[in-house]
């Protein structure tokens, strides 16, 4: 997985040089950011195929809002249906075929973000433009409690 982005997509990384400190289970976080990858190379083949003529896009970035630090991770796949996106954070579901995925990436990186970190782990998205999951984890300088928007 480390290179098969490359083959898809062009990656945009924009991270604010500025920002407050956040308490983290920094394995776990990489974790989480490495199944948000996954899971948008994947959307990404599935739009445009394994070889395609142009890449797509993945973008990383962050920023301070509120009381917390926002992780942003977009992409320009074909979005999550209508139809399953109440249940993309559940134990299981996949929308890939078998042997592409177990359905664990987006529920544990739920449990990871919200539990284990206080944070908050949502998604907007358009079928056939893409999505972004955005991630917000508390500031330490509030005492690494529940993000505050």
């Amino acid at each position: 997985m480390s290179n098969e982005w490359r083959y898809v997509a062009d990656l945009e990384v924009d991270l604010d040089d500025n920002l407050p400190k956040v308490s983290c289970f920094v394995g776990e976080l990489n974790q989480v950011f490495l199944s948000l990858i996954i899971n948008a190379v994947d959307a990404i083949k599935d739009k445009i195929g394994e070889a395609p003529k142009e890449k797509e896009h993945i973008g990383i970035s962050t920023v301070k809002k509120g009381s917390c630090v926002e992780i942003r991770v977009s992409d320009s796949g074909g979005g999550v249906p209508a139809a399953v996106a109440d249940k993309i954070f559940d134990p299981f579901f996949t929308t890939k075929q078998v042997g592409r995925g177990t359905g664990q990436g987006l529920a544990i990186s739920h449990g990871v973000i919200v539990e284990k970190h206080g944070g908050m782990l949502s998604f907007t998205t358009e079928e056939g433009v893409g999505t972004i999951f955005i991630i917000s984890l508390p500031i330490e300088e509030n005492g690494g409690r529940e993000c505050q928007m």
